[in-house]
């Protein structure tokens, strides 16, 4: 048996008035580790000095300045992270922090972070203990990003 006309207005409406509620039944997609992420992205080999000074982008939609990689340096275990400043105004509250770079990827002449701004907020201040820092003629790995449009 057919649904009764009237019917269908009153799912647009409910549609146009609970958007939410269409999502929330969707299933959330995977959660992966960094490294998987990165694997799936086409690591391309970089050299470390052609990474000094590029603008990393916050992981917002409006990608705004984050900040610019400082340095690169290597953890005893063997991962490799990217050195930068965050926050501050006129440097009175910035603080360096190191972004594993399974978390980062390459668009065009900048960096984007794959971490929330709240993951960003829980990574501890960077003071280098325990790193060495990777020369700028090394060759690293680091994921490309897709263009959002």
């Amino acid at each position: 048996m057919p649904a009764h006309p009237a019917f269908f207005p009153a799912l647009v409406i409910a549609a146009l008035l609970l958007p939410g509620a269409a999502l929330a039944q969707a299933p959330k997609p995977p959660v992966m580790p960094a490294a998987e992420a990165t694997a799936r992205r086409f690591p391309q080999p970089v050299r470390v000095g052609d990474l000094l000074g590029r603008a990393v982008l916050q992981p917002l939609e409006s990608q705004p300045l984050l900040g610019r990689v400082g340095a690169v340096v290597r953890r005893p275990d063997g991962t490799i992270d990217v050195v930068l400043e965050r926050g501050g105004i006129l440097a009175l509250t910035r603080r360096r922090i190191a972004v594993p770079v399974d978390a980062m990827a390459l668009l065009g002449q900048d960096m984007v972070l794959d971490l929330t701004p709240g993951q960003l907020d829980a990574l501890p201040t960077f003071d280098g203990t325990g790193t060495e820092e990777v020369g700028p003629d090394t060759t690293i790995k680091v994921a490309l990003a897709r263009p959002s449009h």
